[in-house]
């Protein structure tokens, strides 16, 4: 598969924040990099290849416990990055 199929999407409630970190995971030259809120993800993926998550920390657990229990039968092999709020 090639690289250009492969995507790395961003979780979360906040839209400035999720954008802040899709700039800085684009700047590590990952090509393909999307945003999404929890109840819309699969829809933002398309037919993409889903390689990793990054679950924004202002989400609450519930929403989290939900979207991961999606995620397993949608694809268990992928990465799922929790981010930690910065204290």
């Amino acid at each position: 598969m090639s690289a250009s199929n492969r995507t790395i999407l961003i979780l979360g409630d906040d839209p400035q924040v999720a954008l802040h970190l899709k700039e800085l995971v684009e700047f590590m030259d990952v090509p393909h990099v999307i945003t999404a809120m929890p109840g819309d993800w699969k829809a933002r993926l398309g037919d993409g290849r889903l390689e990793a998550l990054f679950v924004n920390p202002e989400l609450p657990d519930e929403t989290v416990c939900s979207v991961l229990d999606e995620l397993s039968e949608f694809d268990p092999n992928v990465s799922v990055v929790m981010l930690e709020e910065a204290v």
